[in-house]
């Protein structure tokens, strides 16, 4: 009489995962330690501009862990999920309506060569703000553009290719120096119904990747303008050409807030307009509380407007 051979029984494989486990370990490393990439051929520019979209990389490690299902795979995807969740997750929370707050400020960078700027500026003032700034008023754009928004807004001070409309009265603009052979900052204080508010509008320096010198040393010196500006209540709104994730950007925010940060409901990509991948266009802020931040949408620039409610603190 045969007999059955005996089955061979089945062993736990210790290193089964282990591959999901390592990259995404990895990956909340790179999370982590993002700020020591080099900058070096403009490796932390591009990296750090785009950095919440590398959660994508969580997708890979869930499809390791489904897989290889074990213990060892499901820390491979818990870590990196909450490390990203830590950083970015608040992003995420949808806002809550607030009210009517006690100012709204609008940024936009139209573009030197806007095809539509009359659109562009009854788009801005169809949002019903307080205080726009505007970055690359120049040309015949820029002409139309000043027109448009001197018919909605009482006050305005413009220097070179940035201005500022408001619907109060403003002081004479007080230029920035940012290092730069020609204007890119100034400040100016807004008498508004609340008080005074000192307003900074500007416009970094562009960037390229490996050539970041120029707008990091402007950051710099706006920080220690901001700074020693002793003002209680302090706005500094346009086109910083610095991502949120951007190193850089650390030396503005903290100490000031941001508003996208502070409201929430999304990550507010400004750029480029057709398929917003990063957010250069800021309203910080001190002394203030921020109630909601609205990124408009696409015109005819390559930014996306910024409007951002605010409640004095």
């Amino acid at each position: 009489m045969n007999q059955e051979s005996p089955q061979p029984r089945k062993t736990h494989n210790p290193t089964k995962g282990i591959t999901a486990l390592i990259f995404g370990l990895a990956y909340a490393a790179f999370l982590l330690l993002h700020n020591l990439l080099p900058a070096r051929m403009g490796i932390a520019l591009l990296i750090e501009s785009i950095l919440p979209w590398t959660g994508v990389f969580l997708a890979l490690v869930l499809l390791m862990f489904l897989i290889r299902f074990s213990l060892l795979s499901a820390i491979g995807i818990l870590v990196p999920t909450v490390v990203w969740a830590s950083m970015f997750g608040s992003a995420l929370i949808p806002t809550n309506d607030q009210g009517i707050p006690d100012l709204t400020v609008a940024t936009h960078n139209v573009g030197a060569r806007l095809p539509e700027p009359t659109a562009a500026a009854k788009s801005l003032v169809s949002a019903d703000p307080d205080i726009v700034t505007i970055q690359e008023l120049e040309s015949l754009s820029g002409k139309i553009i000043h027109k448009e928004l001197d018919s909605s807004f009482e006050h305005s001070r413009v220097v070179d290719t940035i201005g500022v409309w408001s619907k109060w009265p403003m002081s004479a603009p007080e230029e920035i120096s940012l290092g730069l052979q020609w204007p890119r900052a100034f400040a100016t204080t807004i008498s508004t119904d609340h008080g005074d508010i000192r307003f900074y509008s500007v416009h970094m320096p562009s960037v390229r990747p490996g050539q970041e010198a120029m707008r990091n040393a402007a950051i710099r010196r706006l920080a220690t303008e901001v700074e020693t500006d002793e003002a209680e209540h302090v706005i500094v709104a346009g086109d910083f050409n610095t991502a949120t994730t951007d190193t850089n950007f650390s030396t503005l925010s903290p100490p000031l807030e941001d508003s996208r940060v502070e409201a929430g409901g999304g990550f507010g990509f400004t750029w480029p307009a057709r398929f917003p991948v990063t957010r250069l266009d800021h309203v910080l802020y001190r002394g203030f509380e921020a109630t909601s931040d609205e990124v408009l949408g696409r015109g005819s620039s390559d930014h996306r407007a910024v409007v951002a409610g605010l409640n004095l603190q």
